[in-house]
C-alpha cells in the first residue's frame, strides 16, 4: 500500500513543502512557505517532521515539519560539513556530503548523487547545469540523459523510501523526479524561486 510523502524544498526565498496525501504520485504545493526571505543553501531531513536547514547566516532545526524553528545544535551543523569543502557535493539518501575522492569522477561536473542498491549508479550535472549524465560502472563510462528543463540542473535527493527515486531541480523553480534509478524523468512541480536543495521523505 503506497505512503503519503513529504518533499522539502530549499530555495533562495524560503523552504517550500509539496505533498502527497494518498501516496497517488499526485504531489501539490502546500499554500505556507517557511522561513521566507531566507536562502536555503542546505537541507537534511530524518523524516516527515524533523528537519534541519543551513541558511547564509545560521542552522535552524524543526520538529514539526516546518511550522516552528528553534537554533540548532552542534550536532546538527555538522551535517553541513560540506558546504565548506572543496570537493565536488554528493547527494546521498542521508543528505548531501562530498565525493569521496580528491578528484571528481567526470572531470567537467558541479553536482553529483549516489543512488544505493544492488547496483550503485552516479548521477552527474556539468559545470554548466545544462547536462545530467548517468553511470552504472561507478563513473568509469557515462551517458548523457534525456531530460527536459528550464535553466539549470541545481540540486539531487535520493528518496529516502525507495531506492528507484530521485529527485532534482533546477535554478527556475522547477522539481523533477525519476522512478527508474535516473533513466527517465518528469515534471512534477514548481516553485517562484531557484531550487537549492531537496529532500524527500514517507510520512510515518
Amino acid at each position: 500500500m503506497a505512503k503519503a510523502g513529504v518533499l522539502y524544498v530549499g530555495t533562495d526565498n524560503g523552504l517550500y513543502i509539496f505533498s502527497d496525501p494518498g501516496g497517488t504520485g499526485r504531489w501539490r504545493l502546500l499554500p505556507d512557505v517557511a522561513l521566507a526571505n531566507e536562502q536555503i543553501i542546505g537541507l537534511v531531513a530524518a523524516d516527515s517532521q524533523s528537519l534541519v536547514v543551513a541558511t547564509k547566516q545560521a542552522f535552524q532545526r524543526s520538529d514539526d515539519g516546518g511550522r516552528q524553528w528553534q537554533e540548532a545544535d552542534a550536532e546538527d551543523r555538522m551535517l553541513f560539513n560540506f558546504l565548506n569543502s572543496q570537493r565536488v557535493p554528493v547527494a546521498t539518501v542521508q543528505g548531501m556530503g562530498v565525493w569521496r575522492y580528491s578528484e571528481p569522477p567526470l572531470s567537467d561536473c558541479s553536482l553529483l548523487a549516489v543512488l544505493s542498491g544492488k547496483q550503485e549508479v552516479l548521477l552527474a550535472v556539468t559545470a554548466d547545469g545544462k547536462r545530467m549524465l548517468r553511470s552504472d560502472d561507478g563513473g568509469k563510462t557515462w551517458h548523457d540523459v534525456s531530460v527536459t528543463f528550464q535553466g539549470r540542473l541545481s540540486a539531487f535527493a535520493p528518496s529516502s523510501y525507495h531506492i528507484d527515486v530521485v529527485w532534482a531541480g533546477t535554478d527556475t523553480g522547477q522539481i523533477l523526479r525519476s522512478d527508474d534509478r535516473g533513466r527517465s524523468w518528469q515534471h512534477v512541480g514548481n516553485v517562484p524561486h531557484a531550487v537549492r536543495c531537496l529532500a524527500a521523505v514517507r510520512v510515518a
